[in-house]
């Protein structure tokens, strides 16, 4: 009987995460893909690439990305899905923090995104992260964390699929 209490608690837990937390994702994306595009990022990743990144196909794959995201808060925000998918989203906006912060230190130059990451993505993924660490099974902490990052792996995938459909 405690096992079944316990799984409901973890079960709200999961519930406790996906609110108002989930709804900034999105809306902190649209931020950060803005700061990206003005600040020249497809120019700049085609110059160290040597692809031609088009502001076209640049935008094509973020508003794709998009759609995922809004997605997964739908199904985890609104549906009451599992509390996997906001440590996923927690996990792929700090590794794009991070990437953003590791190129402007390589390049010795601003990388277009930094600001949003650290402004926005960096206190949002560290809160949700620390909430899920304390609310959920440590189980589901991980499965988020590596879904996280095998979702941000594909990133330059779709990325270089729209740079090839639209080039």
């Amino acid at each position: 009987m405690a096992s079944l209490a316990s799984h409901a608690s973890h079960a709200q837990a999961d519930a406790a995460l996906t609110g108002r937390w989930l709804a900034l994702f999105p809306l902190f994306y649209l931020v950060h893909i803005g700061e990206e595009y003005l600040g020249g990022f497809p120019e700049r990743t085609a110059e160290l690439t040597g692809l031609p990144v088009t502001p076209q196909a640049f935008l094509a794959a973020n508003a794709l990305l998009l759609l995922v995201m809004a997605g997964a808060v739908s199904w985890s925000g609104l549906r009451g899905g599992p509390g996997w998918i906001a440590v996923a989203l927690a996990t792929i906006v700090l590794v794009n923090t991070a990437l953003h912060l590791a190129g402007a230190m390589l390049t010795g130059s601003y990388s277009p995104g930094l600001t949003s990451g650290l402004l926005l993505w960096a206190p949002l993924g560290c809160l949700v992260l620390m909430r899920a660490r304390q609310k959920l099974w440590p189980v589901v902490v991980r499965r988020g964390v590596l879904a996280g990052i095998a979702v941000h792996l594909l990133v330059p995938v779709v990325g270089m699929l729209f740079v090839l459909l639209l080039a």
